[in-house]
């Protein structure tokens, strides 16, 4: 498992558009992937869930990846501008 966090540093915060592209990365991939932004957690693989995460500029998103191709997602996922 590798847990790491990244900053998102949208104006807009964790909207509909860097939420599509995260789940097109989770989706392609086969690792169980958790998202939190505080004390709010959802399954990556929930788009409903990501935008309930209801993430804003400058907050920390922590994410858990667990899986056969962990390393590939995780390099996936830390390239993506949130």
């Amino acid at each position: 498992m590798v847990e790491f966090t990244k900053t998102i540093k949208d104006p807009l915060g964790l909207h509909a558009r860097p939420v599509a592209l995260l789940y097109d990365i989770i989706a392609k991939h086969r690792s169980d992937v958790s998202v939190s932004i505080g004390d709010r957690h959802t399954d990556g693989r929930d788009v409903i869930g990501l935008m309930a995460l209801c993430g804003e500029c400058g907050e920390d998103v922590v994410f858990r990846v667990s899986g056969v191709d962990e390393a590939s997602c995780v390099t996936s996922i830390r390239n993506l501008s949130l």
